[in-house]
């Protein structure tokens, strides 16, 4: 289907589309329609053409002929309240989104009479995704709506196109729009919505929501984001089982535990001294999150202590308030499934931005820098590589990931002076990865003055042994790991400086043969510092990045 110059027109595009829709398994043909018209108030006026239609129901042809022949208002009362979706397609290059979604796309939506309506446009292969939700009419990705519900057209951010699979499926059309009871007790992963941009908002409320509680039950700090992090290692570990054995999911809440549990979040401080655990329904909650740790804990054994009891108080309404909000904002979305950058953007780093510490130098790298460093450095299948100040191991998970999961987790290590960070660290290697990866702290210096040895614990540098850099001089048998892959994006500039302060500190620096060459007066920059580190840790015919 072309133009008189040969190149592919509007109808092309408007077929690719249909018969990707159809092909992919997104939606059966039966449903789709195509030039569906639609009349206007006016009689007299030309009808609304929807170069696409998606209805609810397959029979929607009879009722569509039966208007047309017979001018059947009930039919047409029918049509509108069946139509779920509406496309519009277009050879335009993107030049003017604006005019289109104003005067084609948004009166098209508008003719159902549905809550809920997808809306796309398709031009010359962009796509871009919308909804009628309400009376509001927004992209579908809440992310793209600069002003949230109160997005007009020009905040809709139509210069950035939407990826192909944030196209919903008719399932999930269907569950937008029909308010489906869902049974949570016997749901498999397969039954979990993808963890994309379209969730942005109802995600980011949610963390908003875990972070809240925590702070308001004086769980903010240590204890309370190791339960959080070891109640999304349960999440990561209940989806990988059902999706290798296909059972049923243990990582939700029934409407009668949400009931019981939800009265925990209100509960005054005198009432606080008389809540009852022994509920049945709370207790029924706790005994499968519980069951589900000690089913865990044994293969997550870098996240999860061998005994809960050691951070986890099970009879502690404290303790449950946390695992009840967390299993609550999170059960209804797959970890496993999820695109990734779009997981790492709505999960990973909004928790890593509350763990991370300005003071500590700690500052999460954007995933596209780090995609790109990656790619240059390009780690192969049986190399061994570091991260010597890995924060949450972002360029380690992107390793693995653009590895085609080629990369031995065994061969995957990470430092960082952040105990929070390191637990986030081997969570997010354990959702990218089978959660093997060396990955330890060591707090203030870190990887300044521990290094790793063969056998893969860390070893302190002794400064009566390895000044100016001599790291190999040891009167025992230890020898330092020397690694094929740094991937770093370690602390810099003056802000970071290090001026050594004891006599302590001072015998570290001179291990460093950059402390005599490059410092400024009583200080150096760290960079500098984790530059040579870098360098010495790595094999003569290593690469770094």
């Amino acid at each position: 289907i072309k133009n008189k110059k040969g190149e592919p027109n509007e109808e092309y595009y408007k077929w690719q589309f249909f018969y990707s829709l159809v092909y992919s398994g997104l939606y059966q043909k039966d449903y789709l329609g195509c030039e569906v018209y639609f009349p206007k108030g006016n009689k007299n006026s030309a009808p609304i053409k929807l170069d696409g239609a998606i209805f609810d129901d397959s029979n929607w042809f009879d009722w569509y002929k039966k208007y047309h022949k017979d001018k059947d208002q009930e039919s047409l009362d029918w049509l509108r309240k069946h139509l779920i979706g509406v496309i519009e397609f277009k050879k335009e290059d993107s030049k003017d989104n604006e005019t289109v979604y104003n005067q084609q796309l948004k009166p098209a939506i508008k003719e159902s009479e549905n809550d809920f309506c997808l809306g796309v446009l398709y031009d010359t292969e962009r796509l871009y995704l919308f909804q009628k939700k309400q009376n509001l009419y927004l992209r579908l990705d809440e992310s793209f709506n600069l002003k949230g519900e109160k997005s007009t057209t020009k905040d809709l951010s139509l210069h950035l196109t939407d990826a192909y699979y944030k196209i919903p499926s008719f399932k999930q059309l269907q569950k937008k729009i029909t308010q489906v009871v869902i049974d949570r007790s016997k749901r498999t992963i397969d039954d979990l919505d993808i963890v994309t941009g379209i969730y942005s908002k109802q995600l980011t409320d949610g963390i908003s929501n875990i972070l809240r509680i925590m702070d308001k039950i004086g769980m903010k700090n240590q204890r309370g984001y190791e339960i959080l992090i070891q109640i999304m290692a349960l999440k990561i570990f209940d989806e990988k089982r059902s999706e290798k054995l296909k059972t049923n999911l243990d990582f939700y809440k029934t409407q009668a535990e949400t009931k019981k549990l939800n009265l925990l979040f209100y509960i005054t401080k005198e009432e606080k001294g008389n809540m009852n655990l022994g509920d049945d329904a709370i207790q029924t909650f706790i005994k499968r999150i519980q069951k589900l740790y000690d089913e865990a804990s044994p293969i997550y054994q870098k996240i999860l202590k061998k005994d809960s009891t050691e951070t986890i108080y099970w009879k502690d309404p404290v303790h449950v308030q946390i695992i009840s909000e967390v299993v609550e904002q999170f059960q209804d979305y797959s970890f496993v499934k999820s695109h990734k950058s779009d997981l790492y953007q709505i999960i990973f780093y909004k928790f890593a931005n509350e763990f991370s510490k300005t003071d500590k130098g700690q500052f999460i790298t954007p995933i596209p820098l780090i995609d790109f460093l990656v790619k240059i450095v390009n780690p192969r299948s049986s190399e061994q590589i570091i991260d010597p100040t890995s924060g949450i191991a972002d360029f380690l998970s992107v390793s693995y990931v653009n590895s085609n999961s080629k990369l031995d987790d065994s061969n995957i290590y990470g430092v960082d002076n952040d105990e929070q960070m390191i637990m986030l660290a081997q969570l997010n290697m354990l959702l990218n990865g089978d959660g093997n990866a060396v990955l330890k702290y060591k707090p203030d210096k870190g990887s300044i003055t521990w290094k790793f040895e063969h056998d893969n614990e860390l070893v302190e540098l002794q400064p009566n042994l390895h000044k100016k850099g001599n790291w190999d001089n040891w009167k025992d048998q230890t020898k330092l790991k020397k690694f094929d892959v740094v991937l770093t994006n370690p602390p810099f500039g003056e802000d970071r400086k290090w001026e050594p302060k004891t006599q302590q500190e001072k015998e570290q620096a001179e291990m460093y043969e950059l402390w005599d060459v490059a410092r400024s007066g009583k200080w150096i920059d760290l960079g500098i510092v984790f530059l040579e580190n870098s360098y010495r840790i790595l094999k003569e015919d290593g690469r770094m990045g």
